[in-house]
């Protein structure tokens, strides 16, 4: 400020309450309840608001997001720290594997007489730090995802061509399944061909839903061999005809235009009861009085 005025202490007195930050309206209790409300209720700030009466609902939003941001960040040190647990976690497996793994004889160097400490020199030995392993040995593990064991490798090394037998296995194999995956293609090609051409064949054929007051000398005669068979049954009757009601059957049967012959046929006892049509597949139209 200083600077900006030209160390003029008059002036920036004056102007420094312009750049005066605002106060912090959150205390610290009032940080502690807010995230305690936050893991009780999540982001539903109407909630909050009650445990914060004195905090209207924007502010509450505000400051929700400027401390999300800052708890979502980790520090140098934090990072330095679990990627160091990380590594000791790491070691200490390596350990255990190493420890478990036999060691041979032939791996223990002898000791040269020559290469012994001087007695003129004789004071402390310094070891290198974070050395984990001793310098002769070296980490022999498999990628990941593969096992090997001791009797596999015998096998292996003991029959050379059993490699070459195990891939012509498994390229016999691989030309089954391919075969198998073409047979299963020309079935599905098949039957796309015939479903393309053939669904007309296998739909059912659709019934004359229309129904028409006009008779034709089909449908009188074939009302007679109803009547014959059902007598007064006007919806089995209309079920017959199919494109009939049961009150146009009433109508034409019993009608002031009566045709002959058609009072002794309802005079005469029906057919048999078991050949009757089923109602159920009439339309509801045709079930009318």
């Amino acid at each position: 400020m200083l600077l900006w005025h030209k160390h003029d202490v008059e002036k920036s007195l004056a102007d420094l309450a312009n750049f005066t930050p605002f106060p912090d309206e959150w205390t610290v209790e009032d940080k502690v309840l807010f995230e305690q409300a936050f893991s009780f209720h999540g982001k539903s700030f109407a909630r909050i608001q009650q445990m914060l009466p004195d905090k209207l609902i924007p502010s509450l939003v505000k400051y929700y997001y400027s401390w999300k941001k800052t708890r979502s960040r980790t520090s140098v040190m934090d990072r330095q720290a679990r990627r160091l647990l990380g590594r000791r976690d790491r070691d200490d497996s390596n350990d255990e594997i190493d420890e478990h793994r036999p060691h041979p004889d032939g791996d223990l160097e002898p000791v040269d007489p020559k290469k012994e400490a001087c007695p003129g020199r004789a004071g402390p030995r310094k070891e290198p730090q974070y050395r984990h392993h001793p310098p002769g040995r070296q980490r022999r593990r498999p990628p990941r995802g593969m096992r090997l064991s001791r009797q596999d490798v015998a096998e292996v090394t003991a029959n050379p061509d059993l490699g070459a037998r195990a891939l012509r296995q498994l390229d016999c194999q691989l030309v089954a399944l391919k075969r198998q995956v073409q047979r299963i293609k020309q079935i599905n090609s098949g039957l796309r061909q015939a479903l393309d051409g053939g669904l007309e064949g296998l739909r059912p054929p659709e019934g004359n839903s229309k129904f028409s007051s006009r008779w034709t000398t089909d449908e009188q005669l074939l009302v007679v061999q109803a009547l014959r068979r059902y007598g007064r049954d006007f919806p089995a009757v209309a079920a017959v005809l199919g494109n009939k009601t049961a009150a146009q059957v009433r109508s034409f049967v019993l009608g002031p235009r009566r045709r002959p012959g058609l009072e002794r046929l309802l005079q005469e006892p029906p057919g048999p009861p078991g050949d009757r049509p089923d109602p159920a597949h009439s339309s509801p139209a045709q079930s009318q009085p």
